[in-house]
């Protein structure tokens, strides 16, 4: 297990971390930690409750229904944004995550390649049982709880 944590720590590199706690620091609603942390919970509840089988190919398919969501995610958000600007324009008022847009787009961009990058890590050091195969995803879970985590300490040194 120490390698596969050592691996996905180095997935989230620093820029991403610090764009990350850039966000948090302005209260922008978006956590892109929460967001990888809430879809590799989803698939570890999909194993857990056999949903999802513990072998190779079931975990393929539900990696590629999860890109599949993060496409149509892209599309959503990116029309958010759009009308979010023309609603700020007609009243004249500009929305405070609006300053953050920036670092939420380089963020949003990341977010495919770095979900690849855990899947690739995911089968890399996967045993295919169920119990073997939790045990991993609790420990990627754990990681993005403990970056999460440096990322709120950070800000409050900072404060």
């Amino acid at each position: 297990m120490d390698e596969f944590e050592k691996e996905i720590r180095s997935i989230l590199d620093e820029k991403f971390i610090e764009k990350a706690k850039n966000l948090k620091k302005s209260g922008h609603i978006f956590n892109p930690i929460f967001y990888l942390f809430f879809t590799r919970l989803v698939e570890a509840s999909g194993i857990f409750n056999n949903i999802v089988l513990p072998n190779e190919l079931e975990l393929e398919e539900l990696f590629k229904t999860r890109k599949d969501f993060l496409q149509i995610d892209y599309e959503t958000i990116s029309e958010l944004l759009r009308r979010v600007w023309l609603y700020e324009r007609n009243r004249g008022i500009e929305f405070e995550f609006e300053k953050t847009s920036e670092d939420m787009l380089f963020l949003i961009y990341r977010l495919g390649k770095i979900q690849s990058e855990i899947d690739r890590a995911i089968l890399k050091h996967a045993e295919w049982s169920k119990e073997k195969l939790i045990d991993l995803y609790f420990t990627l879970l754990r990681v993005l709880i403990e970056i999460e985590d440096e990322i709120n300490r950070r800000i409050r040194c900072e404060a």
